[in-house]
């Protein structure tokens, strides 16, 4: 075993803690940052970490077999539609993907005992371990005094006696390290993973519910704007100029967009056929979440035809009138 390991870098103030303590023992650390679009992390803060910490650091992005994860978990979901052990199992495989890669003996966590009440737990912890392959090579500097040796530990690696036994949601200890390390500039504790909060968690059920295949660009999408589910279609409409831009760059086959012409309004992504009547309820929700005073009697909508990616001419494209607007009781049926 050698003095090489991964250590996954959320850009939170824990795994900062916990790759400080590693470099304080000699250990030869790359940060790895597993990308995802319902995560509570931060690309730009975790590329920052690395820097700051002198390490090296590599991104990796979730693949589709992820979302089999998501849909069909075996140790089942959280509070909402969050299946944080077999989400964390599926890390750590790709932690350990990339230890073989470079030649890593062992991987470095932020975790903390029970700060997590689904995948922070020790028996989740262990058992996460073991699933994952990784049993006894997980080294969690911030609570490693209340888990059981590992082998670095045990192989004299690393030094038990100069980690942490730091349990539990207070962030004390940590604001207290930091402060001894001389890191100030840290984010607070994030708002957790998007898959824990229930209205998220609504529309990734009806997602699985309504769709049979699922890929991460759909998972993307649940981020975005309003959603409305009508028969077999869904109806994303977006809350402001970013997020109509964003949507446009989702149109694909399959996908038709619908976007103010001659007056200011939010556009709407239709995933799903393009049934007359469901264009029309599009339209009526431009209309709806539009400034009447900015809506003329001659207001018309561009409909573009999402067409695969790699062709470069422009999508096929028809004007519509927009029309009334829905009413309030249809609207709240069809929210997600």
């Amino acid at each position: 075993m050698n003095k090489k390991a991964v250590v996954m870098i959320s850009g939170g103030l824990d795994s900062t803690l916990a790759a400080k303590l590693m470099l304080e023992q000699g250990v030869e650390l790359c940060g790895l940052y597993l990308s995802a679009p319902w995560g509570c992390c931060d690309k730009t803060k975790a590329m920052k970490v690395a820097a700051q910490l002198g390490i090296e650091f590599m991104v990796g992005k979730l693949t589709d077999e992820y979302i089999r994860v998501i849909r069909n978990p075996k140790y089942g979901y959280g509070s909402s539609m969050n299946p944080c052990v077999d989400c964390r199992i599926y890390m750590f495989e790709k932690a350990k993907e990339l230890m073989a890669q470079i030649g890593a003996s062992f991987l470095v966590t932020g975790e903390v005992l029970g700060q997590r009440p689904m995948s922070q737990m020790k028996n989740s912890m262990l058992l996460i371990e073991k699933q994952s392959g990784l049993g006894r090579l997980i080294v969690r500097p911030l609570s490693a005094k209340l888990m059981p040796v590992t082998v670095p530990e045990e192989q004299g690696i690393i030094d038990r006696d100069r980690l942490e036994a730091v349990s539990g949601r207070s962030r004390k200890p940590q604001m207290e390290m930091a402060l001894k390390y001389g890191i100030l500039d840290y984010p607070n504790a994030a708002g957790g993973c998007l898959l824990t909060d229930q209205q998220f968690g609504n529309r990734v059920r009806d997602l699985f519910q309504s769709q049979q295949d699922v890929d991460l660009e759909d998972m993307e999408l649940l981020r975005l704007g309003r959603h409305f589910r009508t028969k077999q279609s869904k109806l994303i409409v977006g809350r402001n100029e970013q997020e109509n831009a964003t949507l446009a760059e989702y149109l694909a086959p399959g996908r038709v967009l619908f976007v103010p012409e001659n007056f200011s309004g939010p556009s709407v992504l239709m995933i799903g056929p393009p049934e007359e009547e469901v264009r029309q309820t599009a339209l009526r929700l431009i209309a709806y979440y539009s400034r009447n005073e900015q809506i003329g009697p001659e207001a018309m909508v561009r409909c573009r035809i999402g067409a695969p990616r790699e062709e470069t001419r422009q999508p096929m494209e028809e004007r519509l009138p927009l029309g009334g607007r829905i009413e309030e009781a249809e609207l709240e049926r069809m929210r997600v």
